[in-house]
């Protein structure tokens, strides 16, 4: 391996930066609460915590496969073959480096933004760049635990809007059980949406995350009650806009994303038949993705048109 090993490419391999535009679909949903519940949205706040958001997020990528690749007991096939670090022959302490720089670019924004909304955003902070940094890091990662599916899908669909919307509303209003409450209602169809991803994911890997020592959900459940789990929290993820609005939680265009849950499903028939990493996964990606930014924008129309 060459000294020049960053490539604009290997970059966005090695951080999956292709990710990074669905952190706007996140914060305009966090944009939304705020606005809907407490008529207030500090638009800076947000801008900072982007920037934040997604500094953060490449580096928690780059160190997932960093440490993916050093715990991979499957040298010869995933460390070798799968796993980007050991794909295009990356240097280790190259890597690590870029994660840090990263990490500790983000560091930057959140700095700034807990003086301009105030210190009880801290714990939430702690808690996210914990989880970010842990769940591949460390003698026991949290990507090789049943924890695995719950911690990424609340992570990235809840947390993310819940520090959204305490940055958006600072500092008329700080972090309370109530605001938490009203965020995770209305967040709750996208949180289920991802979990099933995150569960069909590790259905896809389920023989290679056995071979590097990973036991997530999948493997407790095993396959058959895992895809039975899927199905029943996609239905409970597509028919809870009607439970919000009931509940005077969501305004009434969201019912608008129920029936998405037809092509949602239908799209997601390929993985059910066959869960596969390479034939079937992606496909499903896509059709939870027309659930993710129809509710999104539907809430959004609620909320300001």
């Amino acid at each position: 391996m060459t000294k020049h090993w960053l490539q604009w490419s290997t970059f966005v391999e090695l951080t999956e930066a292709f990710t990074a535009p669905l952190n706007l679909a996140w914060l305009l949903m966090g944009a939304c609460i705020a606005q809907y519940f407490y008529q207030v949205v500090n638009w800076v706040n947000i801008g900072l915590f982007l920037i934040n958001i997604v500094c953060f997020d490449l580096a928690v990528n780059i160190t997932d496969n960093y440490y993916d690749y050093l715990h991979a007991k499957d040298r010869e096939g995933y460390a070798k073959h799968t796993n980007v670090m050991g794909r295009l022959n990356l240097p280790l302490r190259g890597v690590w480096l870029l994660g840090l720089s990263l990490y500790l670019l983000s560091l930057v924004p959140a700095v700034i933004l807990l003086w301009r909304a105030g210190w009880s955003l801290l714990p939430l902070g702690i808690v996210g760049y914990g989880l970010g940094i842990f769940y591949a890091a460390g003698p026991f990662p949290i990507n090789a635990t049943p924890l695995c599916e719950a911690a990424a899908s609340v992570g990235i669909t809840y947390m993310v809007q819940l520090v959204c919307v305490c940055s958006a509303v600072a500092p008329h209003y700080s972090l309370s059980w109530d605001l938490a409450g009203k965020t995770f209602m209305v967040c709750l169809p996208v949180v289920l949406i991802a979990f099933t991803l995150q569960l069909a994911n590790n259905v896809a890997d389920l023989d290679e995350d056995i071979k590097n020592g990973r036991y997530t959900l999948a493997f407790y459940l095993g396959r058959p009650h895992s895809l039975l789990l899927m199905r029943v929290l996609q239905v409970v993820g597509g028919l809870w806009p009607l439970v919000n609005w009931l509940s005077n939680v969501s305004p009434w265009p969201v019912l608008i994303t129920i029936p998405l849950m037809l092509p949602m499903f239908w799209g997601m028939r390929p993985f059910y038949a066959n869960p596969d990493k390479e034939r079937t996964f992606f496909p499903l990606v896509k059709a939870a993705s027309v659930y993710f930014v129809g509710y999104t924008i539907f809430l959004a129309i609620g909320v300001w048109l």
